[in-house]
């Protein structure tokens, strides 16, 4: 099984680039990769067939729906008639009327595209396997394209008077967890390891090997036995998951599954009952959970990998940010308030110098000392309030942010303010999230129109900022907004940007925040604000 997956993701990865790239002529790739998906789809179901976990009325698993759900959803929906042909061949038509055979193809056909365009939608970008999220969605999209499949094939059955009205829930149900565990055995396996992995091998080439060998020997011990030993493999899935990511889990689940599958056709292990219906539904329960157990923990390990790996970035890029913030306020001061302290020292020196000699002219150089020492203390307060706005210390984030949109070249509505004040650190982030989104929306977006929200409440506090203008705001190394997401994830906050072309940028920004031990600040309010 595991060979049968990286075959699948080898193929992807040829369709992309590689050997159907050879091929030349667009519609002769296309040809290609549909004849190469109908041979996988069909040889994976005479494997099925072969290994009697399979049958023309339902299975145990059906692998070939997790085959062209991750052909089409890696390599693209215009190769759908590969599943088509691939079902068609692997139909048997001596133990089943042509009707119902039909009926069945149309179903999986159309459980594959139905799986694949939810998979689409739902994990656009990235992998749906290195978040909770994307796993979940991925297994949404799973659920609903198998009920299709066994809603059909059901249905075809009974009308072909394969089955009856009683076994129809049966059959269904069937069905439904058996296309289900071949799309979380194979899809996962394919996804692992159809992207590049450079030295994954030889660096835990040997820890791979082991591990499988440990849940061989504890696959061949507890489904071989009549003894309530069944979950003695879930320690090493664990395991899996936790040492070998992604591509180690669905590895260690192919197996463990592999074991189950093949106990159970040969009718020995714990799930082998009287019943063959319970001997079934068993073995697709023990797959179902293993597989989503090991695939979920695998997922809250990359995501914290991933946020670790962000954290340190994001770290290192607040120390380079200070770095240069520190030389900017040094060279303000150099260029600025230095130079007009140094002038107004050499005033009040040359009008010390003429108020010995002549009195009456002193009067002109004091005031234009006075002029410098004015000028100095605006550019003092200038710079002061680039670092921390005073509004924001003296009277709140409420306070500063209808500043900021009385300020504001751009109409800018504030549909809600916090009614009570959190932490400096907490209101001092929210406050640079409006501020640069508004300068954003100015400088680059062309909005028209802005709408401000904040509000703080169950220890959070929560920003978001919505524009009217172009989108297509990216966080681009150094910039501001990928400034803003360094500001709130050092604070453990999230922090999230929506901006598709032509709709508007949405900023949204969510941050632990504690109550403000000083005065409460003003009331919860819902204005305009221009």
């Amino acid at each position: 099984m595991p060979a049968l997956a990286h075959g699948v993701a080898v193929l992807q990865s040829g369709i992309r680039s590689g050997p159907f790239g050879l091929v030349g002529h667009p519609r002769r790739q296309w040809l290609v990769a549909t004849i190469a998906l109908a041979v996988l789809y069909r040889g994976v179901a005479e494997i099925g067939y072969a290994l009697q976990f399979a049958g023309p009325v339902a299975a145990v698993v059906w692998l070939p729906v997790g085959v062209g759900i991750a052909f089409l959803y890696l390599g693209g929906l215009q190769y759908w008639p590969g599943v088509l042909i691939g079902d068609l061949l692997a139909n048997d038509y001596t133990a089943l009327p042509l009707g119902s055979a039909i009926g069945q193809t149309c179903g999986n056909v159309l459980e594959v595209l139905v799986a694949t365009i939810l998979l689409r939608r739902l994990v656009p970008n990235g992998d749906p396997l290195m978040t909770v999220r994307g796993l979940g969605r991925m297994l949404v999209a799973i659920a609903a394209g198998t009920v299709v499949s066994a809603t059909v094939g059901s249905c075809s059955l009974l009308l072909g008077d394969v089955i009856t009205t009683a076994d129809l829930g049966r059959v269904w149900r069937t069905w439904w967890l058996g296309d289900a565990s071949g799309a979380l055995i194979v899809l996962p396996l394919a996804l692992a390891w159809g992207r590049p992995s450079p030295g994954w091998w030889h660096r835990h080439g040997g820890e791979t090997a082991m591990l499988l060998l440990v849940i061989g020997g504890l696959s061949a011990v507890a489904l071989t036995s009549r003894e309530p030993l069944t979950y003695l493999v879930f320690p090493a899935l664990i395991w899996a998951a936790l040492r070998l990511g992604q591509r180690g889990a669905t590895l260690a689940v192919a197996l463990a599954a592999g074991f189950a599958i093949w106990e159970t056709t040969r009718r020995q292990g714990p799930f082998a009952f009287e019943s063959v219906t319970y001997s079934v539904l068993a073995t697709q329960l023990y797959l179902a959970v293993s597989a989503l157990s090991t695939l979920t923990l695998a997922a809250v390990v990359a995501e914290r990998q991933a946020f670790a790996d962000s954290l340190t970035a994001s770290r290192a890029r607040l120390v380079g940010a200070a770095a240069r913030e520190r030389r900017r306020i040094e060279q303000n001061l150099h260029d600025g308030a230095q130079q007009r302290l140094t002038a107004l020292y050499v005033r009040i020196q040359m009008a010390s110098e003429q108020a010995r000699a002549t009195p009456d002219t002193a009067v002109v150089e004091l005031a234009a000392a006075q002029g410098e020492l004015s000028a100095a203390i605006d550019e003092l307060r200038d710079l002061a309030h680039g670092i921390h706005p005073p509004a924001l210390t003296e009277r709140g984030l409420s306070h500063a942010l209808r500043g900021l949109a009385a300020r504001s070249m751009i109409p800018v509505h504030v549909t809600g303010l916090p009614g009570t004040r959190v932490d400096a650190t907490a209101e001092l982030t929210a406050y640079f999230v409006v501020s640069e989104a508004l300068a954003n929306a100015h400088k680059h977006a062309r909005a028209t129109a802005i709408a401000v929200r904040a509000d703080a409440t169950h220890g959070e506090l929560h920003v978001e900022v919505l524009d009217d203008g172009a989108g297509g705001a990216s966080e681009q190394a150094g910039s501001g907004l990928q400034g803003l997401r360094d500001r709130v994830e050092a604070i453990g906050g999230a922090f999230e940007i929506h901006s598709p072309d032509g709709r508007g940028t949405r900023i949204v920004a969510t941050m632990p925040a504690v109550p403000w031990s000083g005065v409460a600040g003003a009331p919860h309010v819902h204005e305009d604000a221009r």
